[in-house]
């Protein structure tokens, strides 16, 4: 993966004709997030690939991961991070090998990176590697139709969801699929409504789910030559 690619252009959202990558628009999604990995999950230490300025993994920590880390390739977004973070990001791409020892890890997570990648499957099969037995991971990855898939000029490797589910089984995983309603973490009728109105109302607009997300656990050693 290319670090050039991922400067202060990219990350201000002209490379990717979005809005910029903000304190502002990330962190409250990336709350969202963090809680609804805690609520799911014991983890106390995790690793967030493709970390950027560092949101998620400061959202992780603040949910009550103690030992949160995150890995991107660009030197500009880590340079950027909050000075609380110092130290816990790292710089360094994730198709060289993950700075982890085997089983270290309680949790890995990767939003918006996978299609960014020319091969996934060895990433994939370095998160089976850094996560502990009982440990999980967490991927979001753009959907085919989604208006992102083509904007960004980085998305090398948007695909439909059975190239997808085929590498996790490749790589030793099994996976549940999670869906926009359960990141709310509401549990009232009204706001579980409210919800899936929004929902509703993004799928109108796009024709699809905004992205795929997946919980994954390992079930047995990787395939990498194409074992189901």
């Amino acid at each position: 993966m290319s670090t050039t690619l991922y400067d202060r252009e990219y990350f201000e959202g002209r490379t990717r004709q979005s809005p910029p990558h903000t304190r502002e628009l990330i962190y409250p999604w990336a709350m969202r997030t963090g809680r609804f990995l805690c609520r799911h999950m014991m983890a106390s230490r995790s690793l967030d690939l493709g970390c950027a300025k560092g949101y998620l993994v400061e959202a992780l920590s603040a949910s009550g991961i103690p030992h949160s880390f995150g890995l991107d390739a660009s030197p500009y977004a880590v340079a950027c991070a909050e000075n609380a973070l110092r130290g816990r990001l790292l710089v360094g791409d994730v198709v060289t090998g993950l700075p982890f020892r085997n089983g270290s890890l309680d949790l890995v997570t990767a939003l918006d990176l996978f299609e960014h990648l020319v091969d996934p499957l060895p990433v994939l099969i370095d998160i089976h590697r850094v996560l502990a037995p009982d440990g999980r991971a967490y991927l979001k990855i753009c959907h085919p139709q989604h208006p992102n898939a083509t904007r960004d000029p980085t998305h090398i490797n948007v695909q439909p969801l059975g190239y997808w589910t085929r590498l996790f089984k490749q790589a030793g995983f099994r996976y549940r699929r999670c869906y926009e309603t359960e990141l709310s973490g509401e549990t009232s009728p009204s706001e579980r409504a409210k919800d899936l109105l929004r929902l509703m109302r993004e799928w109108a607009a796009i024709g699809t789910p905004a992205d795929y997300k997946f919980v994954l656990w390992k079930a047995s050693p990787p395939t990498p030559g194409g074992g189901t």
